[in-house]
């Protein structure tokens, strides 16, 4: 778009709008003419434009869509469930995975809350590993014999009864193992 209008132009415009009306016009009438003339050109080729890129994507799009007939509902669904059945199971099993993990997560930290309520728990592993345990009714209660010799104790299975103090001795652990 020119920002100046040529006097040439407007005796053009003029004279092509006298010919055709028979009208004379004056000079600001031919130049607001001769202005929205340049303007409706400008538009009339972006809305072309536009009308030529909206043509392209249609056509793109029509490429793309492919459209699919079946003879009966029972091979549409066979159709449908080929299609989406695979990415469902992927995702289901997706979703069982995560929820295993985080179970197994939540147990972990439910064990560890627990190491870390009771700070002897240490201690007696060993003692929960190798003991026997016998129940009678609904108590259930660990089985230890006396110790034979005091230097072997067998940890979870023997104890050792002070008389002197009234105690009993259950080996919990030895600083070598």
């Amino acid at each position: 778009m020119n920002s100046t209008i040529s006097k040439d132009a407007i005796t053009r415009m003029r004279g092509a709008y006298q010919a055709k009306y028979g009208f004379e016009m004056d000079e600001w009438t031919a130049v607001m003419l001769t202005e929205l003339h340049e303007h409706f050109h400008d538009f009339s080729k972006n809305v072309a434009q536009s009308n030529s890129e909206i043509g392209k994507a249609a056509q793109l799009i029509k490429g793309q869509i492919n459209q699919v007939h079946f003879k009966s509902d029972r091979q549409a669904f066979w159709y449908g469930m080929s299609r989406l059945l695979p990415p469902s199971l992927v995702t289901l099993v997706g979703i069982l995975l995560i929820a295993y993990f985080v179970n197994q997560g939540n147990k972990y930290q439910e064990i560890a809350r627990f190491e870390d309520s009771y700070p002897n728990f240490e201690h007696f592993r060993q003692l929960i590993r190798n003991g026997a345990l016998h129940q009678v009714k609904n108590t259930t209660y660990l089985v230890l014999r006396p110790a034979s010799n005091i230097s072997s104790m067998k940890i979870g299975e023997e104890y050792q009864y002070l008389k002197k103090q009234n105690v009993v001795l259950v080996p919990l652990g030895t600083d070598s193992q």
